[in-house]
Parts: structure tokens; sequence; C-alpha cells
């Protein structure tokens, strides 16, 4: 068996990608669709004009913003499996844009990182939050960290899960370990269903996006304890599936750089919960650097879970940020060595 070995950047960016790219509808509508579960939609205008499309369930004292992966993603790449959160706490989510039911900007410039930052500040502003309450989730710890960087006053708290590693040659590794678990044959077969998706002559690109997903996810899946993800990245109209492939994961990914938070979070007083599983050891070290990178930071770490703590362990899990976001901190959550 030969060992496929991309690039640190090809390797982590395609990580991200198969982890949770793609969308969920396209927001070329005028209005915002109708929920068949009675949740709350509608739109924000972020920078630049750009709309991004909103979910808002449960009910509770508090508000939870929700920064879902990708890049690319939207939200229905994490909601269902966040549903639980709704039975104490308002949530929101937010297709990023570039995924979802948000614009696709015709201008692929207006999909930097920095935008994203913008976004998130439009979506705390049309909500009249006075701070915000953010549940990252994979590459979106990246936005919540850029965005906790420039508006340190405005952030309240923040649960850090699955997250990509706190530097990009975290993030390089954890792909290149998952890549290294790939044979020739399953490489190629991934590959060429990452290009049937950028097609425009694929005839059922929701078809091939579930045979992608399925089959990276095989790779992945050793690491995590196997509950089954209820989220997809699968259920958008062709040409937001495209869209996200061919442009929003590369060029969302590549505008954060060479990115390290471990010296630039040190003015932010919000404490910070990361939650990782221990199935997937080899990620435990990046995470507890994610902790130790603000001056009020613990990690979590879940028995018998993986990347997804979530998925695999539900009760430990939402117990854990039920009592967090109470204003404690969880049972064996610990603080980082200093």
């Amino acid at each position: 068996m030969r060992l496929v070995r991309p690039s640190a950047a090809v390797a982590a960016a395609a990580l991200v990608l198969g982890a949770c790219a793609a969308a969920t509808a396209n927001g070329s509508a005028d209005a915002p669709p109708a929920s068949a579960d009675g949740a709350r939609q509608g739109f924000v205008r972020g920078a630049g004009g750009v709309r991004l499309f909103y979910e808002v369930t449960g009910s509770g004292t508090d508000t939870v913003v929700v920064v879902h992966g990708g890049p690319g993603a939207g939200l229905g790449s994490i909601a269902p499996d966040l549903a639980p959160l709704a039975e104490r706490h308002v949530v929101v989510h937010f297709d990023q844009r570039g995924g979802g039911r948000s614009d696709l900007p015709a201008d692929t410039a207006l999909l930097h990182a920095r935008y994203l930052v913008e976004d998130l500040e439009a979506v705390r502003r049309h909500f009249r939050l006075e701070r915000l309450t953010l549940l990252a989730h994979a590459s979106g710890a990246l936005v919540a960290a850029r965005y906790a960087e420039a508006h340190p006053e405005r952030v309240a708290r923040m649960v850090f899960v699955g997250a990509i590693g706190p530097r990009l040659a975290d993030a390089a590794a954890y792909a290149r370990s998952v890549y290294t678990r790939m044979d020739e044959g399953t490489a190629r077969d991934i590959a060429e269903l990452v290009r049937a998706l950028k097609s425009d002559t694929t005839s059922d690109v929701a078809a091939v996006c579930r045979e992608y997903e399925r089959r990276f996810r095989a790779v992945v899946a050793p690491a995590g304890a196997g509950g089954q993800e209820r989220g997809t990245t699968c259920t958008a109209p062709p040409e937001a599936i495209r869209y996200a492939n061919r442009f929003t994961s590369e060029a969302t990914f590549n505008s954060f750089g060479a990115w390290d938070f471990t010296r630039s979070l040190g003015r932010v007083a919000a404490p910070l919960l990361v939650v990782y599983g221990d199935r997937d050891a080899r990620s435990v070290p990046a995470q507890r650097v994610w902790s130790a990178a603000v001056p009020n930071g613990r990690l979590l770490v879940i028995s018998g879970a993986g990347r997804a703590p979530h998925v695999d362990r539900p009760e430990q899990f939402f117990a854990a940020v039920d009592a967090f976001l109470a204003g404690g901190w969880p049972e064996g959550a610990v603080p980082p060595p200093r």
C-alpha cells in the first residue's frame, strides 16, 4: 500500500472540505423559505451587502451563536446534531457566505476571512446582542478566534468542538494523518468525486456528494466512537455544492494564511471551553494548545468520543456545555499547563 502525502496546505484544505464542506441551499430567493419545524428564519446583511441566511431555534434566557465549519459548509452540516442545545437556549445558526442559503458572491475576493469576521459582527448587531456566546465547530474555530482578536470585548463565552488546530501546522499534521490511512485506490476515488462535484456536467450532484461524504467519513470514522451524524453537507442545490467546492473552501481557507493563535488572544477575557474526544488522541495536544491560547481556557476530553463528541457522546457533551453556559466549568475540564 502506497501512502498518500499531500503538501501541508493542500492536505489541510482538503481535510476541511471533506469534513464539513458544501451547503444547504442557495440564497437567490428574495424571501427566506418556510421552516417545516417552526424555526424562525430570515436574512442578515453582512459585509458588502452579502445576505446571510439564519435560523433561530429554542428558548431560554441566553443566546448561543453557532459558527459552522467548512469553509463552505452550511448550517445543515452541524445544526441537526446540535438540536439538544435548543432545549435550554436560544440558538442562532447562520450560513456563512459562499454556502448554504447565503449569497454565493460573484466576486470570490468577498470570500476572504476578514468578511466572515465582519459578518459575525453583523449577526451580533442584528440580534441586538451586547456580547456573543459562540459555539464554533471544526474550522469555525478560526472564524471565532479571528472575531475574538478583533472584538475581545464583544465575546462572552466560547465553546470549540472538534476544532481545527490553532496553528496551520497542527491542521496540516492532522490532515496528513488522515490521508496516510488511505490506500492509493481510495485516494484516487475521493479525488475523482471532488472533481465531479466541481463539474457542470455531473447530472446528480447530490448523489455524488453523498458518496464522497460516505467514503471520507469511512476514513475518519476509526478515530471516533461510531456515532451517527445527522448533519450532512449534501442537501444543497447543485450550484451551491459546485460553488463551495470550486471556490469557498480553498479561497476562505487560504485567506487565513499561516494562522497561529497561540499568542494573539491574550486580550480575550472570555472563558473558552475546548471539547474533544480521547479516541482521537493524536489531536488532543493541539486542543490543549487552543485552551492555552486565552487567559481563561480549559480542555474537556470526553472518553469514548472522537472528533465529534456531540455525536459520539451527546449526553456528556450537552451536559458539559450547559454547565459551562450557566457560568461554571463542567466536571473534568482542566486548565492547560502554563
